[in-house]
């Protein structure tokens, strides 16, 4: 990469850090302030799907217009629309604090990050040489478990000196917009990095069957869609009601596991930047390592009782995590048509996010509603099941980490060994 095209990459890695930092704390306060509100679990869950719907909705329409603008222009479109979107809540709410306006922003917020997720991975593939793919992938994946680690301690703060109202937070993510939107100006404005002439040979009319032209790269969308529902359906639901049931409602102890969810993504993200570890088949590297997360991260939470034991799953969970997506990421790069890239990326975004809130209704439902009442029952299947995951308060939500630990073992294996008949067809 040129010296001057990875000053500009490094610009742009850092100032849409930042404002992925402004998302996530207004993100995470916003599903707080919604909480409080109504005191309603359902409500939240709402709310997360107001924001990741519309990138499954809206997929066709994404795919189009990634193909027709350059990432740059993308990005800055969005960043320009999400400043007015929150900047107008914010005068909005001077006037009138409803919940249905924050859902309403949460909706157009999702519908233009549905642009922004593919638009991110093309532009890495744009400004990337073949032995940079893994380190600028990375160095994104490790941005992003910084701003996850930190954001909620933000956002917790700003609520507390606010008394509980979402001003602060609004503000605070308006601020962050304005740095990649300043470097996209200026660096657009006097390199004039895209041209006509590149925006036409991105056009593609021709459709495209994922199934018949990229079969391993359609096994990686639905694999990447399991994860992302096993992840919602335990972590994002159920992570924080076990581990308070399990340890006398010890907040402590959940503050203590959450932060070893962010260090373990953060060390996984130094080892791939720092090629600590080189990704030399990006297939295996995905399998794998998604495998570890499955195998030992859901299984150590589901038998863990303790502060520790919780904190060894998170690493084991998360510390796979940037191997999984630099590797899939590198699979599009390295076996599909550049002309292909918008959709691949979007299809993996739209379904990924699709998963998300099924993932988060579904967790709770079975929860309380199959889970709880099967391992509470008296009868011989009971009794094995309080063997294997302990007889207290949340078992059965722990129960529900050790299946999708197993279920998502299975089609690690599976996934791996399919790709390797489809490779072996194609010879």
């Amino acid at each position: 990469m040129q010296k001057q095209n990875y000053n500009f990459f490094i610009l742009i890695w850092s100032t849409q850090t930042l404002s992925t930092l402004g998302n996530l704390i207004l993100s995470y306060g916003i599903g707080i302030w919604i909480f409080l509100q109504t005191h309603r679990a359902l409500d939240v869950a709402l709310g997360i799907t107001a924001f990741y719907l519309p990138a499954w909705i809206f997929s066709r329409m994404v795919e189009k217009y990634i193909k027709l603008y350059s990432p740059e222009k993308i990005l800055l479109y969005t960043s320009f629309c999400g400043l007015f979107l929150w900047a107008l809540i914010e005068i909005i709410r001077n006037y009138q604090q409803s919940l249905i306006t924050i859902y309403f922003a949460l909706i157009i917020s999702g519908f233009l990050k549905s642009f922004q997720v593919p638009a991110l991975a093309i532009f890495i593939r744009k400004y990337s040489k073949n032995n940079d793919y893994q380190k600028n992938i990375s160095l994104f994946s490790l941005g992003n478990a910084t701003t996850a680690l930190i954001s909620p301690e933000i956002a917790t703060v700003l609520l507390k000196v606010g008394n509980g109202n979402i001003n602060s937070l609004l503000i605070t993510n308006i601020i962050s917009y304005f740095g990649i939107i300043y470097v996209l100006l200026i660096t657009l404005k006097i390199k004039n990095i895209y041209s006509k002439e590149e925006n036409k040979e991105q056009i593609n009319p021709t459709k495209i069957n994922i199934k018949k032209k990229y079969p391993t790269i359609c096994i990686l969308i639905v694999f990447t869609s399991v994860m992302s529902f096993c992840s919602n359906l335990t972590y994002e639901s159920i992570l924080s009601p076990m581990i308070l049931s399990r340890s006398n409602e010890n907040q402590t102890v959940l503050a203590i596991v959450n932060s070893f969810f962010g260090l373990g993504s953060i060390c996984g993200g130094i080892l791939l930047t720092k090629k600590i570890f080189t990704i030399k088949n990006p297939y295996t590297v995905f399998y794998l390592s998604a495998l570890i997360s499955f195998l030992f991260g859901d299984s150590l939470m589901a038998l863990g009782q303790n502060c520790l034991i919780w904190c060894l799953a998170a690493i084991a969970a998360t510390i796979p995590m940037p191997f999984v997506t630099a590797a899939s990421n590198m699979i599009v790069y390295q076996n599909a048509s550049v002309n292909d890239h918008p959709k691949l990326f979007t299809q993996i975004n739209s379904w990924e996010s699709l998963m998300i809130p099924i993932g988060a209704f579904l967790g709770g439902y079975l929860a309380d509603n199959f889970f709880t009442p099967l391992i509470s029952r008296t009868n011989n299947l009971s009794f094995l099941l309080e063997k294997v995951v302990g007889k207290t308060e949340g078992s059965g939500m722990a129960l529900m980490f050790l299946g999708t630990s197993i279920i998502g073992s299975l089609l690690s294996i599976s996934g791996f060994f399919i790709n390797k008949m489809i490779s072996i067809n194609k010879k």
